[in-house]
């Protein structure tokens, strides 16, 4: 692994700032704007919805764009939409805005992981899978909060001007150091496609979108959770998101490493296998309803650990099934997180308004056992081979 690795990493940071930072500035954001909180709320809601049916609709159209202009056009618009949002004076513009930077957004993050997951010797890509994972991670525990400091101090613009300026670094870093990378080859759209047919591919989607509805449940609804399990106060809670990112940013370099050494099927296995286990400790204190500080932080943190643990892994998995279609497969891979974790979010308020917060966790261990027997499975069965003579007539070129 070389230094193209960090532009990568750092685009995935931007890209996950610029996505969650709405939440930390939303007060100010909607007194500035004349709306209310609800509405300035859909903002992340229409960036999440863009990205997750952009992504694999970007990877067919621009199969065969070169996959360095591809990054540098993706970027320089994730800048404009940066620049509009901080120059803008309506809610309409702002919303605009939140729909180009998800489009850009959409059209870079499966090329990163694709790279991250082809170019270094197969004993590292796990690793290099899990610092991009971590870019995700970084952006809850610093690009957030730096975020919404500098929206409390200067104006919720500012935010917006720190993605600028991020998203401009992302677009050096990518025109100095991004190696040459080969285009697929020249297939049709449904050559092209052919892998996400394949069970194996489909258990493993299926896979990660019930592991982001499970753990963005727990992570949605973490204070009414703990607070029914241990009377936690809200600085309490503060600290429970803490040590969670702490814990998920490590994990996700442990499944990189894990995978590389132990293979991705056996890391998903254990990584399930603790997150089950981590749910159902938590639905066993909000049963007891005098659970110590203690012991939630530490169940939080072996939560996180084994979310952070998971996506490494099973990233390396689909790239490996995927063939020719590994960009595309990633794109499903980001479309199907994004799915999931809308889906946990509606999930999880309706369960807790009928049932309390002990019915989450349970519902969350249904969910992951159900992640443990799809990945269990997801070894079996040879994916179908790509059209030979297709690969053949058109050999990929470097760009």
């Amino acid at each position: 692994m070389g230094l193209w690795l960090a532009p990568l990493v750092l685009a995935i940071f931007a890209f996950a700032t610029a996505d969650f930072v709405v939440a930390g500035i939303l007060r100010e954001l909607a007194e500035s704007l004349g709306t209310s909180e609800s509405a300035a709320g859909q903002l992340v809601t229409v960036y999440s919805l863009v990205y997750a049916v952009c992504a694999p609709l970007a990877a067919v159209v621009t199969a065969r764009v070169p996959r360095r202009t591809l990054a540098a056009w993706a970027v320089t618009l994730f800048v404009f939409g940066n620049l509009v949002a901080a120059t803008a004076a309506s809610y309409e513009v702002l919303l605009a805005s939140r729909v180009a930077t998800a489009m850009a957004a959409a059209a870079v993050t499966p090329m990163c992981f694709t790279a991250a997951g082809t170019l270094p010797p197969p004993g590292q890509r796990g690793r290099a899978l899990g610092l991009l994972s971590g870019g995700i991670m970084l952006a809850q525990l610093l690009g957030v909060p730096i975020g919404t400091w500098l929206g409390g101090t200067w104006g919720w613009q500012a935010a917006f001007w720190m993605c600028v300026v991020l998203g401009l670094v992302v677009l050096a870093g990518m025109l100095a150091l991004l190696p040459p990378l080969e285009l697929p080859p020249a297939l049709t759209v449904r050559q092209r496609l052919a892998p996400v047919t394949h069970g194996p591919i489909l258990r493993g989607l299926s896979a990660m979108m019930l592991l982001s509805a499970g753990t963005m449940m727990m992570m949605t609804y973490i204070a009414p959770i703990t607070s029914a399990a241990g009377g936690i106060s809200t600085n309490g809670i503060a600290a429970l998101f803490v040590a969670a990112g702490f814990a998920g940013l490590v994990a996700t370099q442990v499944g990189g490493a894990a995978s590389d050494k132990l293979g991705p099927l056996r890391t998903l296995l254990i990584g399930a296998g603790t997150l089950v286990t981590a749910m159902a400790g938590l639905a066993g204190s909000v049963l007891w309803g005098a659970t110590p500080f203690w012991l939630l932080v530490l169940l939080v943190m072996i939560m996180a650990f084994a979310i952070g643990m998971l996506n490494p892994p099973l990233a390396v998995w689909l790239l490996s099934r995927a063939g020719t279609s590994g960009n595309e497969v990633m794109a499903l891979n980001a479309s199907v997180m994004y799915l999931g974790t809308s889906l946990g979010g509606v999930l999880g308020g309706l369960l807790l308004a009928l049932s309390g917060p002990a019915a989450l966790p349970v519902l969350a261990v249904a969910e992951l056992a159900l992640v443990l027997l799809l990945v269990a499975t997801a070894g079996r069965g040879a994916p179908r081979e790509q059209d030979a003579s297709a690969e053949r007539e058109a050999a990929p070129r470097a760009r």
